[in-house]
């Protein structure tokens, strides 16, 4: 049985670091660190918002408490959508391989750099 998280009696899998990708709500899910610099900074022109980058307890990167998301270019920016780890936005944009429905979830996992 993979670890997940107990959700109404069912056993519901969530992206974890150990992990690295899983299949949730019919897309693929994995996770990046890169620094989040540019990334906050454009939202925040974006959004007219200041300081509402955060990171959770167990390393999902957020801004304004929504898990920070990298999609392909076809998903609008700020679209909002389902992940594993809560509702995420794109704010970020990676190259989706062979079609795949694919969400980056951005966090501190690994070794990359913090913000």
């Amino acid at each position: 049985m993979s670890k997940g998280a107990i959700i109404l009696g069912l056993m519901a899998t969530v992206l974890t670091a150990k992990l690295g990708t899983i299949e949730y709500q019919g897309h693929k899910e994995t996770w990046y660190n890169l620094k989040m610099n540019k990334v906050v900074e454009r939202a925040d022109a974006y959004y007219g918002l200041s300081d509402v980058y955060g990171v959770t307890e167990d390393g999902i990167k957020t801004y304004n408490g929504f898990v920070i998301v990298a999609a392909d270019m076809s998903v609008p920016y700020g679209t909002v959508v389902e992940t594993s780890r809560g509702i995420g936005i794109v704010l970020d944009y990676h190259t989706v391989k062979n079609g795949e429905n694919l969400y980056d979830l951005a966090t501190e996992w690994g070794k990359r750099g913090k913000k």
